[in-house]
C-alpha cells in the first residue's frame, strides 16, 4: 500500500504540462469537423421536423374527418327539415291564396252579374216607359 501511495505521489509530480499551440491546419480541421457535425445535426433536425409535420397533418386530418362526419350528418338533417318547412310554407301560401282569392273571384263575378242585371232592369224600365208613352198616346188617339 505504501508502494502504491508512493507511485501515485510520484505520478502526480511527473505531470507533464502540454505546452502546445494550435496551428491554422488544426483549426481548419476542427472547423471542418464542427461544420460536418452541424450539417448532420441540421439534417437530422429537418428529418425530425418533416416526420413530425407529416404525423401532425395525418392526425389533424383524422380529427377533422371525425368532427366533420357528425356535422355533415346534422347539416343533411337540417337540409331535410328546411325542405319540409319550405314545402309547408308553399302549401300554406297556396291555401291562403285560395281562401282569399276564391271569394274575391266570386264577388267579382257577382258584381258583373249585378251590373248585367242592372243594365237589363234599366233597359226594361226604358221599354216600360216607352210602352207607357205609347199606351198614353194610343189612349189619347182613341179618345179623340
Amino acid at each position: 500500500m505504501k508502494l502504491m501511495m508512493a507511485l501515485i505521489v510520484g505520478l502526480l509530480f511527473f505531470n507533464l504540462t502540454a505546452d502546445s499551440q494550435l496551428i491554422d491546419a488544426d483549426l481548419n480541421k476542427i472547423r471542418l469537423v464542427v461544420k460536418e457535425e452541424v450539417e448532420a445535426s441540421e439534417k437530422r433536425m429537418k428529418e425530425y421536423v418533416d416526420t413530425t409535420e407529416k404525423r401532425m397533418k395525418e392526425y389533424v386530418t383524422q380529427e377533422i374527418a371525425k368532427e366533420i362526419r357528425p356535422v355533415n350528418a346534422s347539416i343533411t338533417e337540417m337540409s331535410k327539415r328546411l325542405d319540409n318547412i319550405f314545402t309547408l310554407v308553399i302549401v300554406l301560401v297556396g291555401f291562403i291564396a285560395a281562401v282569399v282569392g276564391i271569394p274575391q273571384i266570386i264577388v267579382a263575378m257577382q258584381g258583373k252579374n249585378i251590373k248585367k242585371q242592372d243594365q237589363q232592369i234599366e233597359s226594361l224600365h226604358k221599354q216600360n216607359e216607352n210602352l207607357q208613352q205609347e199606351i198614353e198616346t194610343l189612349k189619347q188617339e182613341r179618345t179623340v
